[in-house]
């Protein structure tokens, strides 16, 4: 029988109790402290700086406090587009895999390897490695916010603050201070999708900033580089809620362009972790210098380039991490360096029992918590309990239990739900339509209609509503606008010119108040749906990454995408509507000039959606556009409107991950109805699909 007293090494080396009591005895005490923190029960271990830290934020910490000077975790960082590239290098050459993973949010553009693009499957991976067993760590290269992403490095990561923007950035309500908020923003969407996945995070906000090389650094005292680190702790804490970070400050090693480490420190009340990245020299003076700030929180090293050797790691002990960055390992190590720090008695790697038993701990605690009531919050603040239930139905729904849904025309409700029910026999899950504004792009109106007109419509809009949702369907609306310049026919069509976006989106501007009149006019109808206790699928502005609608084809954060959240903040914030889960529609992208552009840049952000929907013409498998955009979304989830041809059969079988699904009216030309008759019973025919029994 093994001695169950002995811990082995990677080489077999024995640590006997006598030898290694000290770690052994405050490992399994934060194994215990995890348990008993993650049941609700107080924790003796350090204490977070944020008070609603999570049971895991606060496990995570506990562990780093535990290992303090008697034992080091090896980490990697990757770039956000190589996924898991450098640290399965480090496994290669060394035969561990690392217990820190590392990873950015980029800023770059296509294939690059920072690029915005890979965030989606950055945080997957980032998910992976966390159920593997391995601790998180997260970086942003963050753009200036006086640009917008993409970026190139040099132009814009590494660009300059004028004395005076930096001064706007630090005050709430400028110009420069709502863009940066967008901008962070659309970071603290991703890290909710990690916190309601319960993974800690080690976040490093602003690293490096006693450097002069980035944007945010170099600017020495309370009202520099240290304040906007407190910003973004205020805004990701006091806002978004994002509970599961463990907040990391981090300088570069002093000297040259780098500033005394002591003036960039925002103050004990704001740093979990005190760290340092060293690319040279691992002088003694730069851990000194850490120890006397951290005042007995854990230190990490939090990027190096060549790893510091044994001898260095006996001198400065308490040193709880390092992370080796991306192509370092190899091009500034030999192979001899790396096994010697990878396989040390005091090594922390990721199948270490070590650090695999608490993390292992870590996630146990909140298995039962995942998939519950959190990971079905809507994004709405104070969502109703309908959008919730909503909400809950729709993550449950993909590979067993897709939702069927006919859109109808709103100038004749119900009348599309109809042909479905007289095809198959049952009745669409989703009863959907548009909301009709001031004017309707309807083929049987024609034309723009008088406000008693459009009034009627509505009516009848919400008592089809209520009439579907007591018969158990659920209710989806879409918003297609006029121009908010004008109210001709067209003018869903026609692009506003820049100077009239710009208006658009500055409150208290003209046309800023006409489009809040717009968003109020129908926040009435939805209001209806509200006091009727109905959750409505709400999408407006749809393909906005498309050509065809006067809101649509705007890159970036202030394009499309600023107009979508307007909406948001006007409907949830002013309107006071809270029974809408919020769905981002975009067209199938392209290639040709005259097709739709990639998602991320015309997506408002996690923040925003509830879910995402992709409007296709020909639902011919020729790419998993389920898997594309399920991607994307980071677990939210998606749909699809087919405007054109129906599904083949078997399309929403269990390798789909489709929530539900949306057919456009059908045309008028009766030789069509046939074939799409048939094509609706045995599309209604698949066992995955569900449908609703006919109202009698």
């Amino acid at each position: 029988m093994t001695n169950p007293f002995i811990i082995r090494t990677a080489k077999g080396q024995a640590l006997t109790m006598r030898t290694n009591l000290k770690l052994v005895v405050r490992i399994a005490a934060v194994i215990l402290a995890v348990a008993l923190g993650c049941a609700g029960w107080a924790q003796a271990a350090a204490e977070p700086v944020n008070p609603h830290a999570s049971p895991e934020a606060r496990a995570l910490l506990a562990y780093l406090d535990s290992i303090s000077g008697q034992g080091y975790i090896t980490g990697q960082h990757n770039y956000p587009n190589d996924a898991s590239r450098w640290t399965d290098l480090a496994y290669d050459l060394t035969g561990k895999y690392p217990g820190l993973f590392g990873e950015d949010f980029g800023f770059s553009a296509g294939d690059d390897k920072d690029s915005v693009l890979s965030r989606p499957a950055m945080i997957e991976e980032a998910e992976r490695q966390y159920r593997n067993g391995a601790v998180i760590a997260l970086t942003w290269h963050a753009v200036r916010p006086t640009d917008d992403e993409p970026v190139t490095f040099r132009d814009s990561v590494q660009g300059h603050l004028t004395d005076y923007e930096w001064q706007q950035l630090l005050t709430p309500g400028t110009p420069l201070y709502i863009r940066w908020c967008a901008q962070v923003d659309v970071i603290a969407g991703y890290l909710r999708q990690l916190r309601d996945a319960h993974v800690p995070v080690l976040f490093r906000a602003y690293h490096e900033m006693n450097g002069n090389w980035f944007w945010w650094g170099g600017r020495p005292g309370k009202d520099g580089s240290a304040a906007l680190y407190r910003q973004i702790y205020d805004r990701f804490v006091n806002v978004h809620h994002l509970d599961n970070l463990v907040w990391v400050w981090n300088v570069n090693a002093p000297g040259g362009s780098a500033g005394p480490v002591a003036d960039y420190f925002p103050g004990p009340q704001f740093a979990d972790v005190v760290t340092i990245d060293i690319y040279g020299e691992f002088k003694q003076e730069y851990y000194d210098s850490m120890i006397a700030l951290a005042a007995g929180k854990p230190i990490a090293l939090a990027e190096v380039g060549a790893l510091p050797s044994l001898e260095v790691l006996d001198r400065q002990p308490r040193w709880t991490y390092f992370m080796t960055w991306s192509e370092w390992i190899h091009s500034a190590n030999t192979l001899d360096q790396a096994n010697a720090i990878y396989h040390s008695p005091r090594a922390l790697n990721r199948d270490d029992p070590r650090l695999a038993g608490p993390m292992e701990a870590m996630r146990k605690a909140t298995a039962g918590r995942t998939g519950g009531a959190t990971a079905a919050d809507p994004v709405s603040p104070a969502a109703t309990p309908e959008a919730k239930a909503l909400l809950t139905r729709l993550l449950a729904a993909p590979g067993q239990a897709v939702l069927s849904g006919q859109e109808d025309d709103p100038a004749s409700p119900g009348a599309a739900t109809a042909t479905v029910v007289q095809a198959t026999a049952k009745q669409p899950a989703i009863y959907a339509t548009e909301l009709p504004g001031k004017e309707i792009a309807s083929p049987v109106l024609g034309s723009a209609q008088p406000a008693s007109t459009l009034a009627e419509l509505r009516q009848a809009i919400v008592k089809q509503a209520i009439s579907a949702h007591q018969n158990r369907a659920v209710v989806s609306l879409s918003w297609h606008p006029s121009r908010p310049t004008d109210d001709s026919p067209t003018s869903a069509h026609a692009p506003l010119s820049d100077f009239e976006w710009n208006e658009l989106l500055t409150p208290g501007s003209a046309l800023n108040t006409r489009w809040s009149a717009q968003a109020d006019e129908a926040a009435e109808t939805l209001r209806e749906l509200q006091k009727a206790g109905i959750a409505v699928l709400w999408n407006p502005y749809p393909e906005s990454n498309g050509k065809r609608f006067w809101w649509a084809g705007r890159k970036g954060i202030h394009g499309s995408a600023a107009l979508y959240r307007m909406t948001f903040d006007r409907l949830v914030n002013h309107d006071g509507l809270h029974n809408l889960l919020w769905v981002w529609q975009a067209a199938a992208p392209g290639f040709s000039p005259g097709d739709a552009g990639p998602f991320s840049d015309f997506f408002p952000g996690l923040l925003y959606a509830d879910a995402l929907e992709i409007s296709l013409h020909d639902p011919s498998p020729r790419f998993r556009a389920d898997a594309f955009l399920a991607q994307f979304a980071v677990g939210k989830p998606i749909g699809v409107e087919l405007t054109d041809a129906l599904p083949p059969p078997g399309a929403f079988t269990d390798h789909s991950v489709w929530a539900w699904f949306q057919i456009a009216p059908p045309g008028s030309s009766p030789a069509d109805s046939t074939a799409r008759d048939d094509a609706l019973r045995q599309l209604y025919a698949d066992p995955h699909i569900v449908s609703l029994a006919p109202e009698q």
